[in-house]
């Protein structure tokens, strides 16, 4: 009897492999990209890791320390303490969001691109206007230091701009999820307050700008929360672990005739 012969071994065979493919409901996919459904171009998602998990951590992980710091946590005194975090603004917020967002933008994910950048971007800065290194404070000596008008008034513009910037993701994120609705309106009162704590501490108290910078971490306690709530969900998913947390996906249920409609547009340029 001859010997059995490998079919990998026969002239002119190929080699044997076994494709695997996981089949994913709208909605799981929809939460592993906080870009509502549109068309994507080229295999950049299949090459690469997905980014969307770095997104939420460099945004929750500062975010969570600055709340802490606002709430007065184990002595803590704001705005004096964020500066014993600056490592968490540079380190994670700054890097990780702004690596999050440049993948997004191979990927062709317009909107977390932007988002993402953003926030590393508003990291940065706060970071650079807090870091002793950089003496910014020190140009407002003669001008009435940290607590003189002129100082604050700069303060409350950068505040008050990006709670302006936080209403209206917010506004747009009715075609993403009800966290992502939730978050940044909590962020959006977050920075509405600290605006306001820093426009009253040329005129106010010490106390009343402090009772400000804490109802901004009441707000910033809600977005905390959120946030990770979020990065759970999207851990979860990341890995292929069940989770039964809902995100309330919306892609699929607000403007759903309008997008159907940009589907089109696409295809037919395609």
């Amino acid at each position: 009897m001859p010997d059995e012969i490998p079919l990998s071994d026969l002239p002119g065979s190929a080699e044997l492999t076994r494709n695997v493919t996981i089949n994913l409901s709208q909605a799981q996919y929809e939460r592993m990209f906080f870009q509502p459904n549109q068309p994507r171009h080229g295999d950049y998602a299949k090459r690469f890791a997905n980014p969307t998990l770095l997104g939420p951590i460099g945004l929750t992980v500062p975010l969570t320390s600055t709340v802490l710091c606002l709430l007065g946590t184990a002595g803590a005194v704001p705005p004096y303490s964020t500066v014993g975090v600056l490592g968490d603004y540079y380190m994670i917020g700054v890097i990780s969001m702004v690596i999050a967002g440049l993948a997004e933008f191979i990927l062709g994910n317009t909107f977390p691109f932007a988002l993402f950048v953003l926030f590393g971007a508003h990291w940065g800065a706060i970071a650079y206007q807090q870091d002793p290194i950089t003496q910014n404070i020190a140009a407002f000596a003669k001008l009435g230091g940290p607590a003189g008008k002129i100082y604050n008034s700069s303060q409350t513009f950068h505040y008050a701009i990006m709670a302006l910037f936080c209403a209206m993701i917010a506004i747009a994120s009715i075609r993403v999820n009800v966290v992502f609705i939730v978050f940044f309106f909590a962020l959006t009162g977050m920075f509405a307050s600290i605006a306001g704590a820093h426009h009253g501490v040329p005129t106010e108290s010490a106390e009343w700008a402090l009772h400000r910078l804490k109802i901004a971490g009441g707000f910033g306690v809600l977005a905390m929360v959120m946030g990770w709530y979020l990065l759970l969900v999207t851990m979860c998913e990341t890995v292929g672990l069940p989770c039964p947390l809902p995100v309330f996906d919306l892609s699929g249920k607000v403007f759903k005739g309008y997008q159907e409609k940009m589907l089109l547009r696409e295809q037919g340029k395609a």
